[in-house]
């Protein structure tokens, strides 16, 4: 299989994999009760409403959404607007979806970027010496503290922080609270995991034949382990493009609500909580065209860090 036969493999799983999933939350939204509807009827009820005019409002709401057509009729069009990338307004607030989702994901990018960065960084460096120095004192020190910072739930952490502002305890600086202690919690997250799996796979090549020719033949500890890593590389990345990626979207989510960042993971919460469906299949695009780009990035990476890999065969 050709490296462009593989792209397109790729890009053909990623489209009937969009088509499930956009079509499984459309399912979900349109099957299951309409909150936002009964809060609705609710409040006009507990305000005295008639019941023509309740029935009225309900109407209306219902017509504004779309929900008065055929099912059918609106997946079709609900999935042509997708593929189409005309996402059309939001329910709640009016805005087009599609700069409203881009302008999300450039928000969260702010700190998951730097995240990203420093938490493979600083777990592979921590994992790498573990594994080459699992005898030493100082292995196990960073390997201990670097799973206990792993351990810690970012939102007991930060719930702590916004309760000494609420408090009046501390005066909330916004740089700390909108970029630092996003990138840290998010960087805690990634971590304890990227030691965890670079020291096991440092592990797995410290004693490999290859590694002990190296040593035998005198080779500077540097050299072995760039032997070592560039070996270790090729798993390293295969977990960056899929464990990484679900754990980044479930910190975005808990640390953008915790801290009212307004971007993607606060946008997408508040999409649910509305039932603001063209928010909802748009940012759901947002989450599948990652996984696409990533596996494409993890087939390129493969071949680059190893050219005996044949990912025409993956």
């Amino acid at each position: 299989m050709s490296l462009l036969s593989l792209f397109l493999k790729r890009i053909a799983v990623g489209v009937f994999s969009a088509w499930m999933v956009l079509t499984t939350v459309f399912a979900a939204m349109s099957v299951t009760d309409d909150w936002v509807a009964q809060g609705l009827e609710g409040q006009l009820r507990w305000g005295g409403t008639s019941e023509e005019e309740l029935q009225q409002r309900i109407d209306e709401y219902m017509a504004g959404r779309g929900y008065d057509r055929p099912l059918h009729e609106q997946y079709i069009d609900w999935m042509g607007n997708m593929i189409s990338l005309q996402w059309g307004d939001s329910f709640t607030t009016g805005e087009p979806v599609l700069p409203f989702v881009v302008g999300g994901v450039l928000r969260t990018g702010t700190y998951v970027v730097p995240a990203v960065f420093l938490g493979v960084l600083i777990g592979s460096l921590l994992g790498i010496y573990a594994g080459v120095r699992s005898d030493h004192p100082l292995s196990d020190l960073g390997r201990g503290t670097a799973y206990l910072l792993f351990a810690l739930p970012s939102f007991w952490l930060g719930g702590i922080a916004v309760s000494l502002v609420e408090g009046g305890v501390i005066d909330r600086p916004d740089f700390l609270f909108d970029h630092g202690l996003p990138v840290l919690f998010t960087t805690m997250a990634l971590v304890g995991g990227y030691v965890s799996y670079s020291r096991a796979y440092t592990l797995e090549y410290t004693n490999a034949e290859f590694v002990t020719l190296v040593r035998a033949k005198g080779a500077h500890p540097l050299r072995v382990i760039r032997h070592i890593v560039r070996n270790a590389a090729i798993p390293l990345f295969s977990m960056l493009f899929t464990e990484v990626v679900a754990l980044l979207v479930l910190s975005v989510f808990v640390i953008e609500v915790l801290f009212g960042i307004d971007g993607f993971g606060l946008r997408f919460f508040i999409a649910l909580t509305e039932r603001d469906l063209p928010v909802v299949l748009g940012n759901t695009m947002v989450v599948i065209l990652l996984g696409v780009v990533g596996s494409i990035i993890q087939d390129l990476t493969y071949s680059l860090l190893d050219p005996r890999v044949d990912i025409g065969r993956r």
